[in-house]
């Protein structure tokens, strides 16, 4: 026998032995073992951020919107640049899947030059300085713009936002939304 030939009956005859080798073993039947495992799963870096658009029959929805920053950290020298991004994605409005979805903004059209600053408060909470004037904003619109500040700044969504206008300052407000931005 040549070289070749030894090694194909070598390795024929141990495929052989292994798919023989459960011969004679009884059946069972299947084990109950529990639940199935449930799974987190969170992007990485973590830079999925939720914005708060106005649903068809009128009411908050949450979409998730993603800041290619290559680098999970948005906070610059005290100014939430993820809160401001955030609010600057709200303004842009509905991206076309969210539009087709029927998903609105309802929010006036941002200054080209507007910017929003979101600075921590202190005793808690967070300011968010808007380029608009806050009087003409329904209440939906007001939530949307807590809710998406409240989100960027804590998975629970659950920090005090004071909105201040070209106008006016509103009192804080937490956001109202039964969402787990963990999850998301």
């Amino acid at each position: 026998m040549t070289g070749t030939r030894r090694v194909r009956t070598a390795v024929v005859a141990a495929v052989a032995a292994l798919s023989l080798g459960g011969c004679g073993i009884p059946e069972t039947d299947v084990v109950a073992a529990g639940d199935p495992a449930t799974v987190k799963v969170v992007p990485h870096p973590n830079t999925g951020l939720l914005l708060f658009l106005r649903s068809p029959s009128g009411e908050l929805t949450p979409v998730v919107r993603y800041q290619d920053t290559g680098a999970g950290d948005f906070e610059e020298s005290g100014v939430s640049t993820a809160a401001s991004w955030m609010v600057a994605a709200l303004f842009a409005g509905p991206q076309p899947h969210e539009a087709e979805a029927g998903l609105t903004d309802g929010l006036p059209d941002m200054p080209f030059e507007g910017v929003t600053r979101v600075m921590p408060r202190p005793g808690g909470g967070v300011e968010a300085t808007l380029p608009i004037a806050l009087a003409g904003l329904d209440d939906l619109a007001l939530r949307q713009l807590v809710c998406t500040i409240a989100f960027a700044e804590d998975a629970s969504g659950r920090v005090p936002v004071r909105l201040r206008g070209t106008d006016t300052a509103r009192a804080p407000a937490v956001c109202d939304a039964d969402v787990d931005g963990r999850v998301a």
